[in-house]
């Protein structure tokens, strides 16, 4: 039995140095296409890295600039997004957000939502996880500040402005880090890959057509039906897509 699942691990962990080395193979190819103006082959072998797993800031950025060379604004902006969930700090990859979303045809406010516009303040700036961990340092200065002002009662005034301050930080981090949350899984963040994509008013071609939505706006995905998306804008219109018609930023 053991020798049987020490070869099954052995195994595996062929599997996936190969799996890895076939990856940065992929990548390297990818930069090499990328270089010499292939940008479709490029655009394919990215794909191929990240659907293989290995995913991250840079990988998803190249992968943008070579949909965005393609004449691809949709998944331009969807790998972009997918980077900044990454690395949510990059100058570059902030300019080129700005310059996909200048070329799309679709112009598009802020988000009307409260939780939605809180949501997107951090988006990019932190990720979620840094957000998170800032979430729990918040609050264990202040129960440690807290602890500080009942054990020592004779600085109690010194402590008192501190303990208000650390507690309204911890309170508004706790509010981003849960807006952030609440919008990944109630209303995910989608951009619309087709060139250009009916909208109607139920999940199916047989109701009423709304309005158009073209490639690179962005949907928040509200619910999903029968190969449907029930979608919301920024503006509060809202409206049925086709399932292929658009993609989710986050793909965990």
């Amino acid at each position: 039995m053991m020798r049987r699942l020490f070869a099954a691990v052995l195994v595996f962990l062929a599997g996936s140095v190969v799996q890895a080395q076939n990856d940065a193979a992929a990548v390297e190819q990818a930069a090499a296409a990328y270089e010499s103006g292939d940008y479709t082959e490029a655009v394919r072998l990215y794909e191929t890295a990240v659907s293989g797993g290995t995913a991250n800031g840079n990988i998803y950025y190249n992968l943008g600039n070579a949909y965005y060379r393609s004449n691809d604004l949709g998944r331009a902006l969807l790998s972009y997004l997918r980077a900044q969930v990454f690395i949510p700090r990059d100058l570059d990859l902030d300019h080129n957000l700005r310059l996909v979303r200048a070329s799309r045809i679709d112009v598009q406010g802020d988000e009307r939502g409260w939780v939605e516009g809180l949501g997107i303040l951090t988006s990019g700036v932190v990720t979620l996880s840094e957000l998170g961990w800032g979430t729990l340092l918040g609050w264990s200065a202040g129960f440690g500040l807290l602890a500080a002002w009942i054990l020592w009662p004779e600085r109690r005034a010194a402590l008192r402005l501190l303990l208000i301050l650390a507690a309204a930080a911890a309170l508004f981090v706790l509010i981003l880090f849960v807006s952030r949350m609440w919008i990944s899984t109630h209303r995910a963040a989608a951009v619309v890959v087709e060139e250009q994509a009916r909208v109607m008013s139920g999940p199916g071609e047989r109701y009423l057509e709304l309005f158009t939505l073209h490639a690179a706006a962005e949907v928040r995905i509200v619910e999903s039906r029968s190969g449907w998306i029930r979608l919301a804008l920024p503006d509060g219109r809202q409206g049925w897509l086709p399932q292929e018609s658009v993609e989710a930023v986050y793909t965990e």
